[in-house]
């Protein structure tokens, strides 16, 4: 093969890898992983997962672990058992195990300090911990199950124990909420991620996964991720926007993504929207939507989780707020001051790496475009070398004919007479007549 051939190909694979590793869902799918990175992906990951879950239970009597749920969330690392609480053996409860990932800044003694704040944690939009345990390589949490799973489950009717590829790669029926319904569980979101910022705890991992619907609303549920150093779900989206450098405009923009998928039912596969992506939208959502992910928006900083619950609609919501303000349960968390000048540095580094991941993805952009650039110059040029040698061979197969017909005349013979030989014509050119010729005539 040509060279250039295999150079274009290595420029039209990337772009299409770039398109597929764009959509989360396939982008953390195992058969992904292994295609790109198969080095990394050779361990038996759940067996051990179950050896760290049995290591940290190992000297809690409460708690005896059950079944595994495989592949249940889209994490490779993260795996996820039934547990049984020996005191409460009809409580049904969901272990989950994950390793550090490579956003762990945290000293170990600081890490667990802030878990065992986390245990305490108490907000009326926060699913809290049962119990929670952090060893040298992971974290291990028990939560209470919720037989209904979570947004996204409801919004593509799905069991929440099934696979995630089989839950949410491609859902035969889904379903998108109604504006009130929209309007009461995104200002609650809102409202806890409004907490998190004010307590200095980065999140980062917004998407509806990881939000709970119960009867009494909204819940967010991972808010460890953050001190984990774990990669978001909307990463590949993240990294190609330059103003997303803040754990908090992250949040924001992860907030419009659930809006989004609450709106229409299906998750927004592109890192921004336009017109065409907000069909039959309520004008306040609308607005609401482009506010955060528009491209115009994203050329500058989003607004805060303060200015957008004064966002025009949640007004209804904000006035029923205010006069029901004091039958809400008064949230809980407390770090020491040394616990948060931690969080803050370990924050800082992870937004540190963000924006180098960020550089380098605009590199990658220029190689691609100057790639092209390239390959469509040379492109050009054989084009032009192509048409020259035609012209060129036109141009001696004309003087060629030429030629020949030179010597046909010559030797007696015109290329505009027939060679029959009962022609009687003696013309060679309209209005012209050549006289018969005498040399060898027979009367």
């Amino acid at each position: 093969m040509e060279p250039d051939f295999i150079a274009q190909r290595q420029v039209a694979l990337q772009n299409y890898l770039n398109v597929v590793l764009m959509n989360p869902i396939l982008a953390s799918s195992l058969p992904m992983k292994k295609f790109l990175d198969p080095e990394n992906y050779t361990a038996p990951l759940h067996e051990i997962a179950l050896q760290q879950v049995s290591l940290a239970l190992r000297s809690d009597a409460n708690f005896e672990v059950g079944k595994a749920i495989p592949d249940m969330g889209w994490r490779l690392r993260k795996h996820y058992y039934t547990v049984k609480n020996r005191q409460n053996p009809k409580q049904e409860l969901l272990l989950a195990w994950v390793e550090f990932g490579p956003d762990k800044h945290l000293q170990d003694k600081d890490m667990q300090g802030v878990f065992k704040s986390l245990g305490s944690l108490k907000h009326s939009y926060i699913e809290p911990m049962v119990h929670q345990h952090v060893t040298e390589n992971g974290a291990l949490t028990i939560r209470n199950f919720h037989p209904d799973g979570t947004l996204r489950d409801v919004l593509c009717n799905s069991k929440p124990k099934q696979p995630f590829i089989k839950k949410y790669g491609n859902p035969k029926q889904t379903k998108s909420l109604t504006v009130t319904e929209i309007t009461n569980y995104a200002y609650q979101i809102l409202e806890a991620l409004s907490f998190l910022h004010e307590k200095g705890l980065p999140y980062g991992h917004l998407h509806t996964g990881n939000v709970l619907l119960t009867a009494t609303g909204a819940k967010l549920l991972d808010i460890e991720n953050g001190l984990l150093g774990l990669p978001a779900f909307y990463r590949p989206y993240v990294v190609q926007r330059r103003k997303l450098h803040a754990t908090t405009q992250v949040d924001v923009y992860a907030f419009g993504h659930v809006l989004y998928e609450m709106a229409f039912g299906r998750p927004l596969l592109e890192a921004t929207i336009g017109s065409s992506d907000l069909p039959h939208c309520d004008s306040k959502l609308k607005n609401l939507l482009e506010v955060i992910l528009s491209h115009e928006a994203l050329k500058q900083d989003l607004p805060t989780v303060a200015q957008l619950m004064e966002h025009p609609f949640f007004e209804v919501l904000r006035r029923n707020a205010r006069s029901n303000a004091s039958a809400v349960d008064k949230p809980h968390f407390k770090l020491s001051s040394h616990l948060k000048d931690a969080l803050i540095e370990a924050t800082n580094k992870a937004e540190s790496r963000l924006r180098d991941e960020q550089k380098v993805a605009r590199h990658q952009k220029r190689l691609v475009r100057v790639q092209e650039m390239m390959s469509s110059e040379e492109e050009m040029k054989k084009r032009k070398h192509k048409l020259k040698k035609e012209q060129r061979l036109a141009q001696e197969r004309s003087a060629s004919q030429l030629g020949t017909n030179g010597t046909k005349q010559i030797n007696g013979k015109s290329p505009e007479r027939s060679d029959s030989p009962t022609s009687t014509s003696t013309a060679t050119s309209v209005g012209t007549l050549t006289p018969p010729s005498h040399a060898g005539h027979k009367s």
